[in-house]
């Protein structure tokens, strides 16, 4: 036989054993992937998801078909996936219903799973919370209270799952966290969940305590809370971040929107829009906190008392920056922002415009607190009595600088500013211009002690019968010193275009320009009652166009009524 004739046999055989070869690696990998298949289905393999759960290992992926589940599923520390077959499909949400029964939490993670622990793609309805006991101290006392908590979802022990895309609506409890309550150095994710419709005593929404969860791109709508945060409550040392949800429509006693006691989370990119409350901050109230509130928009709140849009309340000193806070409504006290009670707030650089208040503040209103008030723009604000920009009274010392305040209206006093009881304010380069009220259409001083220094304060108006102090009006024993500013194009009917003083007030002017100011009488400036007009000597403020060109000397000791009958005595002898 020839050499290639007995090579011929050979190679069929390798090419035989090759094709062998990869089939049974073909098979195999096939064999593997069956094998390795993470997914457990309910109710294909398993009747309940408490099943599959109890079943599962770290790492699977537990898939519910559409239906209702009549049970309450613990996570049992695991690390795995439980969620419905599309949860980017609303009604298919809608369809993958776990229904508590009114048992207790609906869905509880409380044995430190990790962010690998993910619930996605449910709607989570009547829970009902689960027992807890929750001690803690404030100001030397020790605290208890006790119930059920979490009716939705319960998270604490240090737990940290992941639950997104679900619709938790329709749970109850009698304490905290109708739609989820998270505890104790849990750290979750909380994220494009609708969560409406949920009730509790604080935390309609959500409620944390002594936690720091993200939660971010949910909406919070139409929940309730019979005490505090209707949208969700942050209470005790937590640290949130809170951040693009949409907070609509929920109602409290204080905090319709969030309500905040004892942390220090970070609000920002939120929309919180018309939610109420009865007491403090329709939209977001802060007691005894210290939050980052950074570019929210906080919109057609409402509040019977304290703060439309905000209320600051027990010592808190939140920083207050770059939001919209706009149209919000309260009858007392601030329909934008309402800072009382010892408070120490920074509200900087937002957009402070539309509120309406009954009774004090229609942008701002500070009682008894000292905030610092930089570089905002204050506008269009309303008040049917005193302070349509800013009302402040009582104690307080607020630093008032590098604002816009204009074109807001008091029924009252202070177009732009009310400030009286007391008070010791510091105004510095703010723009106060464009604002009206009978008396003081830029400023009303009663009773207080302030230093004005660098503002533009123009174009004000006090109108009305007896409307004076169109720039400035200064009563009741108060000391205004004024140096440095701008008066331009102020207007009263009766008395002082740009400054009048009655009731033994000392004013200190200098170095200020008096520029095209109207009024019946004392175009510039005019007092009355024993007041004392200080003016620099030798006189180093300018006059220009006032209108008439009445000065201290003239007035001084004088009544308003003895100065009409000079002036008319004047005018009949310059007729003869």
């Amino acid at each position: 036989m020839s050499e290639e004739k007995r090579k011929t046999p050979r190679r069929g055989k390798i090419i035989g054993l090759i094709i062998g070869v990869v089939a049974v690696v073909a098979i195999a990998a096939v064999t593997y992937l069956f094998l390795s298949d993470s997914n457990l289905e309910v109710p294909g393999d398993h009747r309940t998801i408490q099943d599959a759960i109890e079943a599962a290992e770290d790492g699977d992926i537990i898939v519910v078909e559409p239906g209702v589940y009549y049970e309450q599923i613990d996570f049992l520390g695991k690390d795995i996936t439980v969620r419905s077959t599309d949860p980017e499909d609303p009604a298919v949400v809608a369809e993958t219903v776990i229904d508590g029964r009114k048992r207790g939490s609906v869905v509880t993670f409380q044995n430190g799973e990790s962010t690998d622990a993910v619930l996605q793609g449910f709607t989570i309805t009547n829970g009902v919370g689960t027992e807890q006991v929750i001690s803690h101290q404030y100001e030397g006392n020790d605290l208890t209270s006790e119930g059920p908590y979490g009716g939705g979802i319960f998270i604490s022990e240090s737990s940290s799952p992941t639950i997104t895309q679900n619709v938790i609506t329709g749970n109850d409890v009698d304490m905290d966290g109708g739609g989820i309550a998270v505890f104790y150095g849990s750290n979750p994710t909380i994220s494009n969940n609708t969560i409406e419709g949920n009730s509790a005593f604080n935390g309609g929404g959500i409620s944390i305590w002594d936690a720091s969860p993200i939660i971010e791109n949910n909406l919070l709508r139409e929940n309730r809370a019979l005490n505090m945060g209707a949208g969700v409550t942050v209470d005790y040392q937590s640290s949130p971040r809170i951040s693009g949800n949409e907070i609509e429509e929920n109602s409290a006693t204080s905090g319709g929107g969030i309500s905040v006691w004892y942390s220090e989370p970070l609000l920002t990119g939120n929309t919180v829009l018309e939610n109420h409350a009865i007491w403090f901050g329709g939209g977001i109230v802060v007691m005894d906190g210290t939050p980052t509130i950074d570019g929210n928009d906080i919109s057609r709140n409402t509040a019977e008392n304290n703060g439309g849009g905000i209320a600051v309340a027990e010592g808190a000193a939140p920083e207050i920056r770059n939001n919209s806070i706009v149209k919000n409504y309260t009858k007392e006290n601030g329909g934008g922002i309402a800072v009382v009670e010892g408070s120490t707030p920074t509200i900087n650089d937002n957009f402070i415009a539309d509120n309406v208040v009954l009774y004090g503040g229609g942008g701002i209103f500070i009682n008894d607190s000292s905030p610092v008030i930089d570089g905002n723009n204050i506008t269009g604000n309303l008040v049917e009595q005193d302070g349509g920009g800013i009302a402040v009274l009582n104690g307080s010392s607020p630093t008032v600088k590098n604002n816009i305040i204009d074109d807001n209206l008091a029924g009252r006093a202070g177009g732009g500013l009310a400030i009286g009881g007391q008070s010791e304010v510091a105004l510095q380069q703010n723009t106060i211009i464009g604002n009206t009220a009978n008396s003081g259409g830029g400023l009303f001083i009663q009773n207080a002690v302030a230093l004005v220094v660098e503002n533009d304060i123009a174009r004000n108006i006090a109108q009305g019968e007896g409307g004076s102090g169109g720039g400035i009006i200064v009563v009741q024993q108060s000391t205004v010193e004024m140096k440095e500013n701008t008066f331009t194009g102020n207007t009263a009917q009766e008395f002082g275009g740009a400054l009048v003083a009655f009731d033994e007030s000392v004013i200190i002017v200098s170095g200020n320009d008096f520029v095209d100011n109207i009024a019946k009488m004392g175009g510039a400036y005019i007092v009355f009652g024993d007041s004392d007009l200080d003016i620099s000597d030798p006189d180093d403020n300018t006059y220009s166009g006032n209108v008439p060109e009445d000065t201290e000397g003239e007035t001084k000791g004088r009544t308003p009524e003895e100065h009409e009958e000079e002036l008319v005595e004047d005018l009949e002898e310059s007729e003869e």
